[in-house]
């Protein structure tokens, strides 16, 4: 197995694990040409996430809406997952951002660590997205 198939099991197996742990249903999908890897499910609640395995560089984690492999890339939307889990190997946490959050489908940095310089405006803080309701609502 790949490097990076590993990799997304690992953070596959840990969103599972803990989406179960926290009463959620969840299942996964037959087939490599699905865009999402999980279905959650509470209280009728039907959820597709795409999990991502990323390590944290400078302080902040970036996150590229979008599958790519040798041939092509394929861009995330709400048309085709409703949430992003973001597994940090790091710190063992896990961050679920709706797809609405990225402006034009670009990347969005988490930021784990203040800025060097001491900006704040524009930050975006992975804290806001540690919140598992997102899947409930």
């Amino acid at each position: 197995m790949a490097l990076t198939k590993k990799k997304g099991a690992i953070a596959e197996t840990k969103v599972l694990a803990y989406l179960t742990e926290k009463g959620f249903n969840v299942s996964v999908p037959w087939g490599e040409d699905i865009r999402y890897d999980l279905v959650s499910e509470k209280n009728g609640v039907f959820k597709r996430v795409q999990v991502k395995y990323i390590t944290p560089k400078n302080g902040r984690l970036d996150i590229f809406p979008r599958s790519a492999n040798n041939w092509n890339t394929i861009k995330y939307t709400s048309k085709n997952i409703d949430v992003m889990a973001i597994y940090d190997p790091k710190s063992g946490r896990i961050y679920f951002i709706p797809i609405t959050v990225f402006p034009n489908n670009s990347k969005i940095n988490l930021r784990l660590l203040p800025c060097k310089n001491n900006q704040e405006k524009n930050i975006i803080w992975a804290s806001e997205f540690e919140d598992i309701d997102i899947l409930e609502k």
